[in-house]
């Protein structure tokens, strides 16, 4: 679709249409997302010709076009020649920095940002603080997170799961569960980036727990089918952790969340088939192995049945 854009975009030159803010805003977009630095730079002349260069609106996307195509010069040339700015143009600038390995630089605009009047929204100190997640600074990062309790943005996800993230790599499990506890909801990036932490911090214990007690719901609610299915089969065949009522609830739930009913339903057949498999020996097992001998989910549920009574072979 962004090929198609920039060749629209074209067209509508050729037929001598006349561009606004909004023409420029999706073109340039598009030229970030293909990483198109040669035809972003045509269209930024083409903005300067038809007097854009002062739209607040094209210049922030400016600014973002060139960071995603990893020229952070330009972009920077772009945002200091803006005669306006808004909170938009000052957090494009930061994530340009942080996307491209300037992490103390998106810092230090920040507290420009700042100093020019500009109070940050969620984005912007979510954005900020993965930044200093990226330099390890837990001096700055416990200064973010200060501002976000007396802000009140640490009531969004995307600020909570930056600080649990800035806590695991600067070492401090402590401050990271605990955030992760106090938040009200929570999404994949939340569990992943808690179980990041443990496992960089080499504590495989803890990491299984979280693995034990957060996956099934996380995938459920996000609605995330493949991650999930991966996650139950990873439980059982690489930590051996046996599933219990709760995780089959929860492959349940996601089937169904997902729109696919009929594996949900062949899933709980399954279960039945193997409990009554359990109580009386492996035939009808077998037999679905040999119906489905590429169906993984198969071979999981026989183990996660017989693992309790001892039976691994």
């Amino acid at each position: 679709m962004e090929r198609e854009a920039v060749d629209m975009f074209r067209e509508m030159i050729l037929a001598g249409f006349t561009m606004d803010q909004f023409t420029f805003g999706s073109v340039l977009t598009a030229c970030g997302s293909l990483l198109a630095l040669g035809e972003g730079k045509q269209i930024h002349a083409y903005v300067i010709r038809t007097d854009h260069k002062d739209n607040v609106f094209v210049g922030s996307v400016l600014v973002d076009m060139y960071s995603k195509c990893k020229s952070i010069k330009s972009g920077e040339t772009v945002f200091e020649r803006m005669t306006q700015k808004n909170v938009v143009s000052w957090t494009t600038m930061l994530v340009g920095y942080g996307q491209n390995g300037f992490s103390e630089k998106a810092v230090k605009i920040f507290f420009e940002m700042q100093r020019n009047g500009f109070e940050p929204d969620d984005f912007t100190l979510g954005s900020v603080i993965s930044s200093c997640a990226n330099l390890a600074s837990l001096e700055e990062g416990a200064q973010f997170h200060c501002q976000a309790l007396v802000s009140g943005l640490i009531s969004f996800i995307t600020v909570s799961n930056a600080l649990i993230t800035l806590y695991g790599k600067c070492g401090s499990m402590e401050d990271s569960y605990q955030l992760f506890v106090e938040m009200n909801t929570r999404d994949e990036v939340s569990w992943t980036a808690l179980l990041t932490g443990y496992a960089s911090l080499g504590k495989p214990m803890r990491r299984l727990i979280c693995l034990k007690e957060c996956w099934p719901l996380a995938c459920s609610r996000a609605g995330l089918v493949k991650k999930g299915l991966q996650y139950f089969e990873l439980m059982i065949t690489e930590h051996g952790i046996i599933p219990i009522p709760h995780h089959y609830t929860c492959i349940i739930d996601l089937l169904c969340r997902a729109g696919r009913l009929e594996e949900a339903r062949n899933f709980i057949n399954k279960i039945v088939e193997f409990m009554v498999t359990w109580k009386l020996g492996n035939g009808p097992a077998d037999s679905l192995i040999k119906l489905e001998p590429q169906n993984p989910a198969n071979y999981v549920l026989l183990s996660s049945l017989y693992a309790p009574k001892g039976k691994w072979n």
